[in-house]
């Protein structure tokens, strides 16, 4: 691992595998799985399994046929989103886990524009802090988005490749048309409720979980880099 320095003091950077984990066994290519979260905006880390992205790289090529498989999932998808949730404990995160069990609870009974929404307005503040970017913009966190995995951390630009569509332009007061993704300004600031369909809440959903789950593993690696630092 490569030396940092992190606040004065001298720590051993965290490495992250370069597979996530649900993409073992799912034969779906690196370029499928690039395509679906920056084209369509629809997490590939942590969530969902590999069976849901065999059959997303498999759908036909359109926005609605990627979320159909989405919505005949949605009970596998919960499961998952409710058990990688489980594995964010971290004492640095505790407000955004706790917005994400309520957003879970939202879902499980069913009031799915409420959970899709409350994950939406949770993601922002975490984002800045998992991308670590200096320009805490939506433009920023787009252009995060829509960039090009590379030979560091390969693996993390995949979590957040959704946001180069969920942060995209649209200004429903200049007349833009509704975007076919799910978007979080026409989300926040709109709020069509047709935008907020069965496959845009899981969508939603499962972004807030994917990007805690990634903040999980952020966490902890700087908490076990401070600790190797201590103990030289």
């Amino acid at each position: 691992m490569t030396p940092r320095s992190t606040a004065g003091k001298t720590c051993l950077a965290f490495t992250q595998p370069l597979r996530h984990e649900n993409w073992w066994g799912s034969t779906v290519s690196l370029e499928q799985l690039l395509d679906l979260a920056q084209v369509h905006g629809i997490p590939v880390a942590w969530v969902p399994d590999r069976d849901v992205l065999r059959q997303l790289a498999a759908a036909g090529p359109t926005h609605g046929e990627k979320l159909a498989v989405l919505v005949a999932a949605e009970e596998e998808i919960r499961t998952l989103c409710h058990a990688r949730l489980d594995e964010c404990h971290d004492e640095w995160l505790a407000e955004e886990i706790a917005a994400g069990h309520k957003a879970l609870a939202a879902w499980d009974d069913g009031h799915r524009e409420a959970a899709a929404t409350l994950a939406i307005a949770a993601l922002e503040q975490i984002l800045y802090t998992l991308t670590e970017t200096e320009k805490r913009t939506h433009v920023a966190l787009g252009e995060i988005g829509r960039q090009k995995p590379n030979n560091y951390l390969p693996a993390r630009q995949y979590v957040f490749a959704p946001l180069a569509t969920l942060f995209a332009r649209y200004y429903p007061e200049n007349n833009d048309p509704l975007p076919d993704n799910l978007s979080r300004h026409a989300v926040l600031h709109h709020l069509p409720l047709n935008h907020l369909s069965r496959g845009h809440c899981t969508v939603a959903i499962m972004l807030f979980v994917s990007i805690l789950r990634q903040s999980q593993e952020r966490a902890q690696g700087i908490r076990d880099d401070l600790m190797m630092a201590a103990a030289d």
